[in-house]
């Protein structure tokens, strides 16, 4: 995949995330169901809502591609050790936080080609909040409907700079 193929899956799953996560604090508010898992971690009937409409809208946009998801990781096992490129999708991360009806949660997902990551979607609904990003250093974030470019610049191994919105003024990360 190129740049521009990158962007647009990308974009073509903002609605998405958006959508998954209003059907998230929907179930938040009315109070989740929970099972524990046997891992002895706790899921929710919110994680299978998300792990659901995420899981359908990839497979939707890319359909030849594989999709491993925390919550439904029996049914992944179509995914093959020299499988290359697949999804990795953790539909609500921080269910403990979930649960406790904190903001502290996000819904994720990130394609992974030829074992290194090529698109990243991490929303926190509670927050409003949407991060994205493609191919190298093009990333995001969409803010109550505003989109911000993230201009992030590594120096070396150990720091990695941020510059703010402006592009002028350095932060550490």
């Amino acid at each position: 995949m190129n740049n521009s193929d990158l962007k647009n899956t990308a974009e073509d799953l903002i609605d998405t995330f958006l959508k998954a996560g209003k059907i998230a604090k929907e179930i938040s508010h009315r109070g989740v169901k929970i099972t524990i898992k046997t891992d002895k971690s706790p899921v929710t009937d919110g994680d299978l809502a998300v792990d659901k409409i995420l899981r359908n809208e990839i497979k939707n946009v890319t359909p030849n591609i594989p999709i491993v998801s925390e919550e439904t990781v029996d049914l992944n096992l179509k995914v093959k050790k020299e499988d290359k490129n697949f999804w990795l999708v953790d539909p609500i991360d921080g269910t403990r936080e979930y649960i406790n009806k904190k903001d502290e949660y996000t819904l994720n997902a990130a394609l992974i080609i030829d074992f290194k990551p090529a698109i990243g979607l991490i929303y926190a609904p509670a927050k409003n909040r949407l991060f994205f990003s493609y191919g190298k250093n093009f990333a995001f974030e969409i803010t109550n409907g505003k989109k911000l470019i993230l201009n992030c610049k590594k120096i070396n191994k150990n720091k990695v700079i941020g510059l703010e919105n402006s592009g002028n003024t350095p932060i550490e990360v």
